[in-house]
C-alpha cells in the first residue's frame, strides 16, 4: 500500500498540483473501446484527477481508492462541479467493491505499481462485462522542458527520487514498475486467456523504450504539460509518496526537499519564481476482455 492511504497525506495538494489527463486521452480509449458506455470504473482513483474526465461519456461512473481523504477530496470536487454521475468508494485494487460483470470501461491511472497486481488482474477479470476494456496509465519522472541540457532539466526530478542519498529508500517497492513501462504487467496480460487485443503504448518515445518490443508511440500527448514557478514545481514533487514517507521517518530533519531545491536553485542562479515547463513521459497499456 501506498503512503497516500495514511493519515496525514494532502489530498487538496495532490488535486491542485498533479499532472491533468486531457482530451487526447479519452478520444483515444473511446476509439479502443468497443463496448457498452454504462459504467465505467477507476481504480486507484486519488481525489478524482481522471474520474471525472469519463463523467460526459458513461452513465454511471464509480472511482474506488483506499483512501478517505482522497475520497472525501474526490467528492468535494464532484460536488463544486455539479457532476452528479459519479461516485466513490472506499476500496483496494485486490478487492474491488463492484458487482461481477458491471463494468464496460476500468481504468487505473498512475496506481496499478501499488497493486498486488496477479490478485487485481482477477478482479478486473471479474468486473469487466465481456467485451469490456482495461486500462493502465502510468507516467514517469517530470521534466524541464525550457532549461537546456546544461543544465539538466531532464534529470532534475529524476536526481531526486533516484539518489540513495534521496529519496530512493524512500518509495514503494512497486515504483520501480515505473521505469519499466509496465512491462512485467504486460507480460502478465497477454500470458492471461482472459484478454485479447492487448496494446503497450507510450509518449514520447523514451530509452526505456529499446529494450521493448511492440511498443507503438502515441501521435499526441495524453498529458498535458505545465508552466508554474519553480516554487510551485517543488510543491508537486511534495506531493510524491517517497517525501511522505521521508517526512514520517525524519519528522525533525532539516526538509529535503527544500534542502535539494535551495542547492540546486544557487547552483544554477533560479528564483522559485522563475517559471517552468514540466512535462511528463508517459506510458500505457490497454487490453479487452474476451467475449
Amino acid at each position: 500500500m501506498s503512503a497516500f492511504s495514511f493519515k496525514g497525506f494532502n489530498a487538496d495538494a495532490y488535486l491542485a498540483l498533479r499532472p491533468a489527463y486531457n482530451r487526447a486521452l479519452v478520444q483515444w480509449l473511446l476509439g479502443y473501446h468497443v463496448g457498452k458506455r454504462v459504467c465505467a470504473a477507476d481504480i486507484a482513483c486519488g481525489p478524482g484527477t481522471f474520474t471525472v474526465n469519463l463523467s460526459p461519456e458513461f452513465d454511471h461512473v464509480l472511482g474506488v481508492d483506499p483512501s478517505l481523504s482522497m475520497i472525501e477530496s474526490a467528492r468535494n470536487n464532484a460536488r463544486t462541479n455539479d457532476i452528479v454521475n459519479v461516485k466513490y468508494k472506499q476500496g483496494f485494487g485486490e478487492s474491488l467493491p463492484i458487482a461481477t460483470d458491471t463494468v464496460d470501461l476500468l481504468t487505473v491511472m498512475q496506481g496499478a505499481h501499488w497493486f498486488k497486481f496477479a490478485d487485481f488482474l482477477s478482479e478486473a477479470q471479474r468486473v469487466l462485462r465481456p467485451g469490456g476494456t482495461l486500462v493502465l496509465v502510468g507516467y514517469g519522472y517530470p521534466e524541464i522542458a525550457n532549461w537546456p541540457e546544461s543544465m539538466k532539466g531532464r534529470t532534475f526530478a529524476r536526481t531526486l527520487a533516484t539518489d540513495k542519498r534521496l529519496l530512493r529508500n524512500y518509495w514503494d517497492n512497486g515504483y520501480t514498475l515505473i521505469d519499466e513501462l509496465y512491462a512485467p504487467f504486460l507480460d502478465a496480460i497477454q500470458a492471461s486467456t482472459g484478454y485479447t487485443d492487448v496494446q503497450h503504448l507510450q509518449f514520447p518515445k523514451t530509452e526505456q523504450a529499446t529494450s521493448l518490443h511492440g511498443i507503438n508511440v502515441l501521435p499526441e500527448s495524453w498529458i498535458d504539460s505545465r508552466t508554474m514557478p519553480l516554487g510551485g514545481f517543488r510543491a508537486y514533487v511534495k506531493t510524491w509518496s517517497a517525501y511522505k514517507s521521508w517526512k514520517d521517518q525524519h519528522p525533525h530533519d532539516a526538509d529535503i526537499i527544500d534542502t535539494f531545491f535551495d542547492e540546486q536553485q544557487s547552483a544554477l542562479g533560479k528564483s522559485s519564481s522563475e517559471e517552468v515547463k514540466i512535462k511528463w513521459p508517459h506510458f500505457a497499456i490497454v487490453a479487452r476482455k474476451r467475449l
